[in-house]
């Protein structure tokens, strides 16, 4: 479908349009929800980045700040761009998981709109936000907190947003801002640029410019897997957009592949433009849609299974000419609200006494307790999973040998996490028969090689690596291994893109691939 209008720019109520030093509120929100996982808690939020005010900017400008890039990015481009005041309101999210407890959602929205309301006036809007959240009373929290800012400030000042490419972007989205800028990178390491591109469209916007907006929505629901950008359909979406929006006058182009696991009725690939001319921004927009509804077929999903992927590790261990393996555990993976826990691959590789194998993030905070309390050099009896052990994850008695501990505070060095503090909690480095681990207590996903090197590893030493990651391990770890040298295993867990063997319920339906006969007639 399509949705157009004029942007509002340049009739802010509150101050005169031509300010030398414009007032800009800084707002975060960020939940990337799957369905079928656990709530998201306040605590979850608290423990992982709960800002307001001052303490944003005192976070921001730390030298590895624990806190969404998007908030250093925008600032620092704001800085080089010119005078300006930032309007520090209110910045939380935490690792993607289950809804969000509608209690704390309808809290934070409040706060947020008080701290907004006490700020004004405010010349413009920044909202950073992953754009997948659903509530446990909501499909589109986001949606809410989009609303929330323009009630706030009015119908004159711009406000912009930027989110995810695996946003799930709805109309009340698109209808109460200026505009929505999507990363275009997966992994996303280019949260910096994109927040540097709505700090200059709001400059301009505040000069007087104005865009004509055009959404799409197309009943494509792909998994994340197929979501690269490196190569492959989506990668090919992001290009064709980036490569002619300047040939035919179109100023921001999005392409957002959308959250499948989010499972609402704002689920759906998405394109939008934003352009001084309407015909040529829908016209891009339409021309990138159809390539996408040509190219579904190419968004369906093949993965390697676990028999073979524990024999292609031993061959690894046994044939030393051939080139280091990479597993990917894309369905447990914390980057999408998986547990981090499930023991499929540990177990068949345990059984095939697989050597030279490193395995990890595994989450299980008993264990790392009990690891910190033995201490280094220690071989003990422990049960993974004998606290949180669910559906995916099952209880498994082993012996291990404590090689390292750390608290956790590990400054990235490479891809989505380089120059960023991650908490992983209390981690231990194990031994496990032939098998080395690391266990972290805090769900995150396997994306740096910092992870491991904290505690003395040399991931190049390894035959088989297997992370507990859907891509994003994929910008950290291409130093050792290119795109032919990775496996995406078929287990089980709550990230396991053959969509088919989840329950959808909300999903817009049909929808491909999910029904296969899904047909859309491209306008």
């Amino acid at each position: 479908m399509y949705m157009a209008s004029k942007l509002r720019a340049g009739n802010n109520k509150f101050r005169h349009s031509e300010m030398t030093r414009p007032r800009i509120a800084l707002l975060g929100l960020f939940l990337e929800a799957n369905e079928f996982a656990p709530v998201s808690t306040e605590a979850d939020f608290h423990a992982s980045c709960y800002l307001e005010t001052q303490d944003i900017l005192d976070e921001a400008a730390k030298a590895a700040p624990s806190m969404p890039a998007e908030i250093p990015g925008f600032m620092a481009d704001m800085s080089a761009a010119g005078d300006w005041e930032p309007v520090p309101i209110l910045v939380t999210g935490t690792e993607p998981g289950g809804p969000a407890d509608a209690v704390f959602v309808a809290k934070t929205l409040a706060r947020m709109r008080e701290l907004l309301t006490q700020a004004l006036p405010v010349d413009a809007v920044y909202l950073a936000n992953h754009g997948a959240m659903t509530a446990t009373d909501s499909t589109d929290p986001d949606g809410a907190f989009y609303a929330m800012a323009r009630e706030v400030v009015g119908p004159g000042v711009p406000v912009v947003a930027t989110v995810d490419l695996h946003a799930n972007i709805s109309d009340r989205m698109v209808d109460s801002v200026e505009a929505i800028i999507s990363y275009q990178t997966n992994p996303h390491v280019d949260q910096h640029e994109r927040a540097a591109e709505a700090a200059q469209l709001i400059r301009r916007l505040l000069a007087g410019e104005k865009l004509t907006k055009t959404f799409i929505r197309m009943p494509i629901v792909a998994p994340s897997v197929r979501l690269l950008t490196a190569e492959g359909p989506y990668a090919d979406l992001i290009a064709k957009g980036q490569a002619e929006k300047s040939a035919v006058g179109v100023d921001i182009v999005s392409v957002v592949g959308g959250f499948a696991w989010g499972d609402t009725p704002e689920n759906g690939m998405a394109v939008l433009t934003y352009a001084k001319s309407a015909n040529a921004g829908r016209e891009l927009a339409t021309r990138i849609a159809q390539q996408a509804w040509a190219d579904r077929e190419r968004f369906n999903v093949t993965l390697t299974s676990i028999d073979a992927a524990v024999a292609a590790a031993n061959e690894r261990a046994q044939n030393p000419s051939l080139p280091a393996l990479c597993i990917a555990d894309v369905a447990d993976n914390p980057g999408g609200g998986g547990r981090g826990n499930t023991t499929d691959l540990l177990e068949a590789l345990v059984a095939a006494n697989a050597d030279s194998v490193l395995l990890g993030l595994f989450v299980d905070p008993a264990v790392a307790q009990q690891c910190h309390d033995a201490g280094t050099g220690a071989v003990l009896d422990v049960v993974f999973n004998q606290t949180n052990a669910d559906t995916h994850g099952r209880a498994v008695p082993a012996s291990i040998e404590v090689l390292g501990l750390s608290d956790g505070f590990i400054v990235g060095r490479r891809g989505i996490a380089e120059g960023r503090t991650s908490k992983l909690g209390l981690s231990a480095c194990v031994r496990l028969g032939v098998i080395t681990m690391v266990i972290a207590s805090r769900r995150i996903q396997a994306a740096d090689p910092a992870y491991f090197e904290t505690f003395g590893l040399d991931i190049g030493t390894f035959r088989t690596v297997v992370l507990k990651s859907r891509g994003h391990f994929r910008a950290g770890f291409d130093e050792y291994f290119a795109s032919e040298q990775i496996l995406e295993a078929d287990a089980l867990g709550l990230t396991n893109p053959i969509l088919g063997r989840f329950s959808f319920k909300r999903l817009p339906r049909p929808v491909y691939p999910l029904d296969p006969k899904t047909s859309w007639n491209g306008a």
